[in-house]
C-alpha cells in the first residue's frame, strides 16, 4: 500500500478534489455508477454531511468531490473527519473505498 497525503479541510472553505479510480493501471469506466461520499466524525460513526459527488471524465474513472463550505464551517478546527468512496453498479454490486477510509483535519484559515 502507498503512502497517503495527508489531507486538510480549511473551516468555512470548499474543499475540492479530484479522484481518478484505476484498476491494474487501467481507468474503471464508472459511466453507469452511482458514486456516494459521506463525511463522518469517525469509521462507522455520525454523519456530519454528505459530500458533492460530480463525474467529470466518468469513462476515464475520474471525479470531482467538494465539501461545501456551508457543511465545513460546522466543523471545529483540529477535528479529524473520515470519509470513504461507495461505489454502486447497475448490477447491484457495491464497493467501498478505500479501506480503511480517508482522514482529513479541519485547520483554521487565516485570511477571513
Amino acid at each position: 500500500m502507498g503512502l497517503r497525503k495527508k489531507i486538510f479541510v480549511v473551516r468555512g472553505n470548499d474543499k475540492d478534489f479530484t479522484v481518478r479510480v484505476t484498476k491494474d493501471g487501467n481507468p474503471v469506466d464508472l459511466t453507469d455508477v452511482d458514486i456516494y461520499c459521506e463525511v463522518k466524525d469517525k469509521p462507522n460513526g455520525t454523519l456530519l454531511f454528505t459530500a458533492i459527488v460530480t463525474k467529470t471524465n466518468p469513462s476515464q474513472g475520474i471525479f470531482k468531490v467538494r465539501f461545501p463550505k456551508t457543511e465545513t464551517q460546522n466543523l471545529s478546527s483540529n477535528q479529524r473527519i473520515y470519509f470513504d468512496f461507495r461505489f454502486v453498479f447497475m448490477d447491484g454490486t457495491e464497493k467501498n473505498y478505500p479501506t480503511p477510509p480517508f482522514e482529513a483535519v479541519v485547520v483554521e484559515r487565516v485570511t477571513d
